[in-house]
């Protein structure tokens, strides 16, 4: 009886130990996890504001692209629009080249007409001054149909106060009167036809000299004065020699 009595006794006081070093082991397990649940719910936190903070870039993000979307397509319709403008002057461009090069052609023309015309004008003038008096009309009409041409193709009429009497008053002497081109010479040297006209303030009775290679040939005064030539009657006793197209006139002073 004594024996169980203890044998219990020792149960019970084994069950007691063992019940407090659970109890006890049990209470640092608690702690354990009450720190590790705090630990845990402070990572939870930490990532919840992380998210939160991606969200929110996320957010700006969206909205600067779709800025961007819509800055883009303003690039774009700048961009055709720009595309467009230059297509339309490149194709302008290619136009105004066109027109010129259209302009240079017909500017080399009328240069080349106009040298003719006046060719034929200087050999009609040559032929009145030797025609007889019943041609003297026929090519008179001649060089005034000549003239007018000539006029046509420097795009207008003659200038205002130009005529046989002379140049308009007032108009100053050009520097080509030093040194003017002989464009024809009359038969046996009468007269000769020079590159100089009212345009350069050239009038009748002033006088010219003729000369070739730096020798005076002979002196001749102005008898008829147009827009772009002029004729001048040679003095037969200044005469030294036999005059040529080409020969250099140069007013008297």
């Amino acid at each position: 009886m004594k024996a169980i009595t203890l044998t219990l006794a020792i149960l019970a006081l084994l069950g007691s130990a063992a019940s407090g070093f659970f109890y006890f082991q049990i209470g640092n397990t608690k702690v354990a996890l009450q720190n590790q649940l705090s630990a845990e719910q402070t990572r939870a936190a930490g990532l919840k504001s992380n998210l939160d903070k991606t969200s929110e870039e996320r957010d700006g993000l969206q909205t600067r692209l779709t800025a961007t979307d819509g800055e883009l397509g303003d690039t774009k319709s700048k961009l055709t629009a720009s595309e467009a403008r230059a297509v339309q002057a490149a194709r302008e461009s290619t136009q105004l080249k066109a027109i010129v090069a259209k302009a240079e052609v017909d500017t080399q023309k009328l240069n080349a007409d106009l040298a003719s015309l006046r060719r034929e004008l200087v050999q009609a003038r040559l032929d009145a001054e030797v025609a007889n008096p019943a041609e003297l009309e026929k090519y008179k009409q001649a060089v005034a149909t000549l003239e007018a041409q000539l006029a046509s193709v420097h795009g207008g009429t003659a200038p205002a106060g130009t005529s046989v009497g002379g140049a308009p008053a007032g108009t100053a002497l050009s520097s080509r009167t030093s040194s003017a081109r002989v464009a024809a010479v009359g038969p046996k040297s009468a007269f000769v036809v020079l590159e100089l006209g009212t345009a350069d303030g050239v009038s009748v009775g002033q006088k010219f000299l003729i000369a070739r290679d730096g020798q005076i040939l002979a002196d001749a005064t102005v008898s008829e004065v147009k827009d772009t030539y002029a004729i001048a009657q040679v003095n037969p006793t200044t005469t030294k020699g036999a005059l040529a197209a080409g020969d250099v006139a140069s007013i008297q002073k």
